[in-house]
């Protein structure tokens, strides 16, 4: 009851045409003619406002956060669901005010019982005076009796009205709740198509992919084979080229024995040729030795000749001319 006064007197605060949010002083938003509906209750400025922790948080004036900041300057819990609140407020406001009522009720019913039971002791007892004075006392009683009750009933029809405004609030903060909830159920969906799409397109993307990684195996594929058939015929040109030269080599080999045996069958015809080339020499030494013996020999013996003889007028010309010959024959020494 007296949280239920209190936010009434806060809602009730604002003056008309200015905005319902708690301690707000700017004036509402002025209504679309062409929207339906009622006269916007708040002017929806985002306005910074203090939670608590010195920080300022930039906070819309909106029926959903005005019912929030409500809640919160009324002591209770912070609350993300204003209509259940709100119908569970109107709820116990109303179980209060039928109490109320049934209270009144009886009491009336009681004070008439009473009035009854006065009106027939004193129609009974025949005093006027007595009877006008108690009934009035009655009257008295009854008069504050039902001046309660109609208070008590006023305070319920405040209670009322406040609960019928929270409820208010709280259908607008729905509506508005149920707008967000609206708009981002269609950023949902489409943000759930953009990502089939995407899905889609990362399939498509996927496929492609595939058929290029297949494309590339057969390309590797066929790059082994031919690397393969490459290596193949490497390795039989290898062995070609070793075979050959090893013919070669063994060629060479035969070539160089045959080559090595012509140079020493020529290292034995020279070192023949040498001696006999010494064995000529020596005998050419000699020869010269013997024919210049057989000069110095034939010299002396035609020097003795000639010594025998006073004069060359009588020789002999065939003696003459053999010594002649013979001395222009003679080898030198």
């Amino acid at each position: 009851m007296t949280t239920t006064t209190g936010t009434a007197a806060g809602m009730q605060a604002g003056a008309p045409g200015m905005c319902r949010y708690p301690r707000c002083g700017n004036p509402a938003r002025v209504k679309d003619p062409a929207a339906p509906g009622p006269r916007p209750g708040y002017c929806e400025d985002e306005v910074p406002e203090d939670r608590g922790d010195g920080t300022p948080v930039l906070v819309r004036h909106t029926a959903m956060t005005a019912f929030r900041r409500r809640a919160q300057l009324a002591g209770q819990p912070d609350q993300d669901r204003p209509v259940t609140a709100a119908v569970s407020r109107a709820a116990a406001i109303r179980d209060d005010a039928v109490a109320a009522m049934s209270r009144l009720a009886v009491q009336l019913s009681a004070v008439l019982d009473q009035l009854a039971a006065l009106g027939g002791q004193l129609a009974a007892a025949g005093d006027p005076e007595a009877a006008e004075a108690q009934i009035e006392a009655a009257r008295t009683e009854a008069t504050a009796q039902v001046g309660q009750a109609r208070a008590e009933t006023a305070s319920q029809a405040v209670a009322r009205h406040a609960a019928e405004a929270s409820a208010a609030e709280a259908r607008a903060a729905a509506a508005e709740a149920i707008t967000a909830m609206e708009a981002e159920a269609r950023a949902r969906r489409h943000a759930e198509q953009q990502a089939r799409d995407a899905e889609a397109a990362l399939h498509d993307e996927r496929r492609a992919a595939a058929a290029r990684i297949a494309e590339a195996e057969q390309a590797v594929t066929a790059v082994r084979a031919e690397r393969d058939t490459a290596a193949a015929a490497a390795e039989a040109a290898r062995a070609d080229a070793a075979r050959a030269r090893e013919q070669d080599q063994q060629r060479h080999d035969a070539a160089l024995a045959a080559a090595t045996a012509q140079l020493a069958a020529a290292n034995d015809t020279i070192a023949g040729l040498r001696d006999q080339l010494a064995r000529d020499q020596a005998a050419l030494d000699r020869e010269r030795a013997e024919q210049h013996r057989l000069t110095g020999l034939l010299h002396d013996i035609l020097t003795s000749r000639a010594a025998a003889r006073p004069g060359h007028e009588g020789e002999d010309p065939q003696t003459a001319g053999s010594n002649g010959t013979s001395r222009r024959h003679a080898p030198p020494r």
